[in-house]
């Protein structure tokens, strides 16, 4: 495993999540939440590469990645109120894409 690859590859993919926020112009934290989604993609990122085997096809470390990120996302879901917070519509989904991404890139990438 290319353990700065992986690193990079997670803070890239959260930072793409979170510079969303950058479009919502009511939100006052913005450097905050960018900082946290780098942090959550590097978590995702970490844990979908100890866990792929070593040889394993893309959709497989898709669906891994896609697992993690979903798990992050509700875990950040269920601290800003769960689901009837605004937000929610917008983290859980984009997390399992990001997570789905990151699992193609380590799967293809970092091994």
């Amino acid at each position: 495993m290319n353990l700065p690859l992986v690193l990079v590859i997670g803070v890239v993919i959260g930072l793409l999540e979170g510079g969303s926020v950058f479009f919502e112009k009511t939100e006052p934290y913005k450097l905050e939440i960018t900082i946290a989604a780098g942090l959550k993609g590097v978590m995702v990122s970490l844990l979908t590469a100890f866990t792929l085997p070593q040889s394993y096809p893309w959709w497989g470390g898709a669906l891994i990645g896609a697992g993690y990120g979903l798990a992050a996302g509700l875990m950040v879901t269920l601290q800003q109120g769960g689901f009837r917070s605004k937000d929610a519509k917008y983290i859980l989904p984009w997390s399992a894409i990001g997570g789905a991404l990151n699992g193609v890139l380590l799967a293809l990438f970092a091994r």
